[in-house]
């Protein structure tokens, strides 16, 4: 039991137990291989190999220094697993904002974490262990449960004062243990047990920052793609563009998605316009001068483009065969007489 703490241990044991309860139940055990397929998914898979990679790259620099110990990748490992991953899989998710990587920060470097390792580090005996952790976990579950419904509001204050209560009593306990234990602890390895998740938390901020820039502009781009052109040629140019001016900055990226990204698209094909003012005349033409109702389609057409281009309504973009419609097209409305009732004969 040198590896693992008893509460550790006391983990690995209920963590079994659990598991066999969960395979020997069929309804439960294809839910759980379910779960599995889907935490190891394609685009899953990748991300966890580039997270894998790039913690194992930074324990690897660590090897090679002199106080290194095969002791510390225990606390490596339960870092990565419970808190890394997390991080990592928040940091690419919708609700992550430009604010994400400081509150990490906030929520994790507090004096707490003192707190918090003294109690992980000296621990009960195994059987006061084993009954500690499932009676804890069912009061937390219970809690936040309760806290999402009103009508359990007092059941939340009671489990959340039991809790506060359980956890003086834990903390005053674990200080006795530490008075008696403190002197059979190595002082080295025991502070960089305590500094390794501060570390690698500080160290892997440039990949969470990477890894929800991507995310962003993977956001941005799907949503560009359902009002841009089907031509790559023009999807790449606005891609490039949209790069140029965000470069590497999550709150401009997320600005242009929440403010400017719809603008871009007050454009349509040239095809898909001549088709609208085609629609127009035949919906409206009764109501047009004699001269309009008479013209033939095409010229029409132009002669219709033409004018609300010199009047700046429209903007023709040759090279990509699109017209982008202006901001005064939404300013100016016109309207028929009352008594109009529209057709297509002369009314």
């Amino acid at each position: 039991m040198e590896i693992l703490t008893t509460r550790e241990w006391a983990t690995v044991i209920w963590a079994f137990i659990l598991f066999v309860y969960a395979m020997v139940h069929r309804q439960i055990r294809e839910a759980f291989w379910n779960v599995v397929k889907i935490f190891f998914g394609k685009k899953l898979r990748i991300l966890w190999g580039i997270i894998f990679l790039y913690v194992l790259g930074i324990t690897l620099i660590f090897y090679q220094l002199p106080f290194w110990d095969n002791a510390f990748i225990k606390d490596i490992i339960v870092w990565f697993v419970f808190s890394g991953l997390i991080y990592c899989m928040n940091a690419v998710s919708k609700e992550a904002d430009e604010e994400y990587i400081r509150k990490v920060l906030k929520d994790n470097l507090k004096l707490t974490i003192v707190l918090e390792f003294i109690i992980s580090t000296f621990t009960f005996n195994i059987w006061v262990e084993l009954v500690i952790i499932p009676i804890t976990t069912i009061i937390v579950i219970m809690n936040v449960i309760a806290e999402r419904e009103e009508e359990y509001e007092k059941v939340h204050k009671l489990l959340d004062m039991v809790l506060a209560v359980a956890g003086f009593w834990i903390l005053y306990e674990t200080i006795k243990i530490g008075i008696h234990e403190y002197k059979e602890l190595d002082a080295l390895n025991t502070f960089i047990s305590f500094m390794i998740p501060i570390v690698y938390l500080i160290l892997i901020i440039p990949l969470e920052y990477i890894l929800e820039l991507y995310s962003k502009y993977e956001v941005l781009f799907v949503r560009m793609s359902f009002k841009e052109a089907k031509d790559k040629k023009i999807q790449r140019r606005h891609r490039w563009l949209v790069i140029k001016v965000c470069k590497f900055s999550v709150h401009k990226v997320t600005l242009f998605q929440k403010k400017y990204w719809c603008k871009m698209y007050s454009r349509m094909s040239v095809a898909e316009f001549e088709n609208l003012i085609k629609d127009v005349k035949k919906e409206y033409g009764s109501g047009f001068s004699k001269n309009y109702r008479e013209m033939p389609e095409g010229e029409f057409v132009k002669s219709v483009i033409d004018e609300m281009e010199v009047w700046m309504f429209i903007r023709k973009d040759e090279a990509d065969h699109q017209i982008k419609i202006c901001p005064l097209t939404g300013k100016i409305q016109g309207s028929y007489p009352a008594d109009y009732m529209g057709g297509r004969n002369d009314e």
